[in-house]
Formats: C-alpha cells, structure tokens, sequence
C-alpha cells in the first residue's frame, strides 16, 4: 500500500472536483466539516486520513503523526463508537 507524502495534494484532490466534472457527493454541511478538519491538519492537529477505493482497497496516510500515535487514534475512534453504539446512539 501506498502511503502519500505530500499531504496537501491528497487532501486538494478530495475537496477539488473529479477530474471527469462530476459535483463532490457530500452534503453542505459535511463539505464545511470536511474543510474544519482539514483547517486542524494544517494548524499542525495530528490526522489520520482513511479512502476506501472502488476496487475496496484502502489508501491512507497520517498526518503530524508516528504509526503509534495513528493506531491509538483509530483505538479511540473505534472505542468511542462502540460506547455510541452501547449506549444506543447511531
């Protein structure tokens, strides 16, 4: 797998258009939580940043972070939606 470098390139290519025209497919307001986090990667926030392709392969990167520190992020994400999940909000 992988993993880009240049993070500024990846995340251009994800909030520009498709190359083909076609219009992004997120709501409004998922555009503007896009960009707020995008703002946080770039003020130094550390990120991990997970696509899913059409052929299911996953591409990736971390952001201002070491592979430890992506692991135990994605401990936290997986822990605070299993709590979300128990506690019966989807």
């Amino acid at each position: 797998m992988e993993i880009p470098s240049d993070i500024d390139a990846v995340l251009k290519r994800l909030l520009d258009p498709h190359e083909d025209g076609a219009n992004s497919q997120l709501a409004p307001e998922d555009e503007a939580y896009l960009n707020s986090l995008i703002d946080s990667v770039r003020a130094g926030r550390r990120a991990v940043l997970i696509v899913e392709d059409a052929d299911e392969r996953l591409r990736y990167m971390f952001s201002n972070a070491t592979r430890a520190e992506a692991v135990t992020m994605l401990g936290k994400v997986v822990e605070a939606a299993g709590r979300r999940l128990t506690e019966g909000d989807d």
